[in-house]
């Protein structure tokens, strides 16, 4: 009798089955792996720019480069929701500000994570010579000013449709401001003023949920409640924006 050569259903069905387990347990490795990948080229872009920033300040007598996009800003200011303007547009936007003398690659300025046309995402805060408003903390323009520079964010991986590249959070009271960004699985990464970089991952199910909101319903704060109390990521990032909270926890 002839041998017959071949899976047997049972066989084949067995061997589907591991290959699918496999894949199961190798797909979100994987998923971690290239999201860790982002990330570190997110912490790569943060750090060419806050170096940029210290290399600016060391060259202008210690003076912080203009926070807010603007004609004499870290970048040109092109109007409202940026990112939906021409490539080219953003692009000269990033060339003509301050900023790029130090950090001539405009790569630098946007997170790995950006949507396809979105050229810049990263912003300063208001505290590092950006302008004071209703609820802000202190203002700085010097370098000499800043107390705790390893405590305190000059940048952090923003969305693009913030207009003025300066991102914005209350002092006086525990509320956000500007959307949180959420672009590294439940959290951002930041650049702190003596030149070091973080990745925060978000604790408190409310900025989660805060932070999954479209855009223009978190900037004009019609969905999620925006006064949020003992929210520890909101508080971290009050204390990392003004080196304080404004108000009893």
């Amino acid at each position: 009798m002839r041998k017959r050569i071949g899976f047997t259903l049972i066989e084949l069905l067995v061997v589907i089955a591991i290959i699918a387990l496999l894949m199961a347990i190798l797909i979100p490795a994987l998923n971690r792996a290239r999201e860790q990948g982002k990330r570190a080229v997110c912490l790569h872009n943060l750090k060419g720019l806050v170096l940029a920033w210290l290399m600016y300040a060391d060259d202008n007598d210690g003076r912080l480069v203009r926070g807010l996009a603007g004609d004499n800003g870290w970048v040109r200011l092109i109007g409202t929701l940026p990112n939906e303007r021409p490539v080219e547009e953003q692009l000269e936007a990033i060339r003509n500000g301050l900023l790029f003398e130090y950090a001539k690659m405009t790569r630098l300025y946007r997170c790995p994570v950006a949507g396809r046309d979105e050229m810049r995402t990263y912003s300063t805060v208001h505290s590092m010579n950006g302008v004071e408003f209703t609820g802000s903390g202190e203002v700085y323009t010097k370098l000499s000013e800043i107390t705790r520079p390893g405590e305190r964010m000059v940048f952090l991986d923003d969305y693009g449709e913030d207009w003025d590249a300066c991102w914005a959070i209350w002092h006086t009271q525990p509320t956000w401001w500007n959307p949180i960004p959420m672009r590294h699985h439940k959290g951002t990464t930041l650049a702190f003023a003596e030149g070091h970089c973080e990745s925060w991952g978000w604790r408190d199910q409310r900025t989660i949920d805060y932070g999954n909101e479209p855009w223009a319903i978190s900037e004009a704060g019609t969905g999620i409640d925006k006064n949020q109390p003992d929210n520890v990521d909101l508080m971290k990032l009050q204390k990392a924006a003004w080196g304080s909270l404004g108000y009893e926890p």
